[in-house]
């Protein structure tokens, strides 16, 4: 049956993502099951291997990690979310499409994440990466090749509404530039956004809408990063006297901290309790950080927008379900000779 869902799972998602275009679909599922059907692969790097650059790789539900990946051509990957069985009416499959580490290499400029639990780094050290609605347990390297320990110069990459539990370092050596980075409706739950190496490399820097720190505002966590706009932030350390951001040569306004880091200027507020902030551990692990009734995040970033990962043009998404039309119910029942089955869908734009 489980098999059937995620059949169910894999034909809604590319019938409304991909609806008239040319790329190759290819599966990976290593359940168990016998799946019949071309394209099926037992771990992501399979493939990766196997794709052409705008291939489709579609991660089914699994209890089993797919493995590491070394991607060097444009490809989609998409999985099923995390933290299901935490928010249960939104994936019928309540299991997690779970990778290792993921290093995105030279040739794989354009590639594209979404969906997964990557129980390891995520490496970005081409151009034009999107790292978006993942659960990443590792630090974020932007602008370093994890794998093999080079730096990378690139020019554009999107992290957004990631629920991440580690570092984002930004990484430049002299020789080496990132430019052209959005950051921006991610929770970094256990994770400070700093730069090692140069901070001279880094421009064009986008930080925003982002929680950093634990809900209980004791983690320390914070932005050490320069040449950035840092606008409509949560940090959560009520600790420090401000000691978690460092001003550098950066542009922040409507940000809220829960000590000094940023001044009362330009929209800015400061020594704000988490536990007036957020709805807290009633909800599920990233439901946690949505914001309460009179909440002072509410309305009060830029434009009037919502303070922290809810707020903005492209709020975070609750246990990261990827932007393809999913199955949240299946029900059958025997009548007669007749088996009767009513599926219930929904689109996550």
């Amino acid at each position: 049956m489980k098999n059937l869902f995620a059949s169910f799972l894999f034909v809604l998602a590319v019938a409304a993502a991909h609806l008239a275009q040319a790329q190759t679909i290819r599966r990976v599922n290593n359940t168990g099951l016998t799946i019949a059907g071309v394209n099926i692969y037992s771990t992501l790097q399979a493939a990766h291997d196997a794709s052409s650059a705008g291939d489709i790789i579609y991660l089914e539900p699994s209890d089993i990690s797919y493995g590491n990946l070394l991607c060097v051509r444009p490809l989609t990957i998409i999985g099923n979310g995390y933290y299901l069985n935490q928010n249960p009416t939104l994936q019928l499959d309540k299991r997690e499409s779970v990778t290792g580490s993921v290093t995105f290499a030279a040739g794989s400029t354009g590639s594209r994440i979404t969906g997964c639990y990557i129980n390891g780094f995520c490496s970005i050290a081409a151009s034009s990466i999107t790292v978006e609605r993942n659960r990443i347990n590792s630090t974020v390297y932007i602008g370093y090749n994890a794998t093999s320990g080079a730096y990378a110069t690139l020019n554009t990459a999107i992290v957004r509404q990631n629920y991440i539990t580690s570092t984002v370092a930004f990484y430049t050596n002299g020789a080496t530039t990132v430019s052209n980075v959005s950051l921006n409706n991610n929770i970094l739950a256990s994770a400070s956004i700093s730069t090692s190496g140069s901070y001279a490399g880094l421009g064009n820097i986008l930080i925003s809408n982002n929680v950093i720190g634990d809900l209980a505002g004791n983690s320390g966590y914070g932005i050490d990063i320069d040449n950035a706009v840092i606008k409509n932030n949560i940090l959560t350390y009520t600790s420090g006297t401000g000691s978690n951001f460092t001003p550098r040569n950066n542009a922040y306004s409507y940000n809220i901290s829960g000590n000094a880091a940023f001044g009362t200027a330009n929209g800015n507020q400061s020594g704000v309790a988490p536990s007036s902030i957020f709805v807290g551990g009633t909800a599920s692990t990233d439901g946690a950080f949505q914001l309460r009734t009179g909440s002072p995040a509410l309305g009060t970033g830029e434009s009037g927008t919502d303070v922290g990962a809810f707020g903005g043009t492209l709020p975070y998404r609750i246990a990261g379900i990827p932007n393809v039309p999913s199955i949240y119910q299946f029900n059958q029942a025997v009548s007669g000779n007749s088996l009767n089955a009513t599926i219930s869908t929904r689109s996550n734009n």
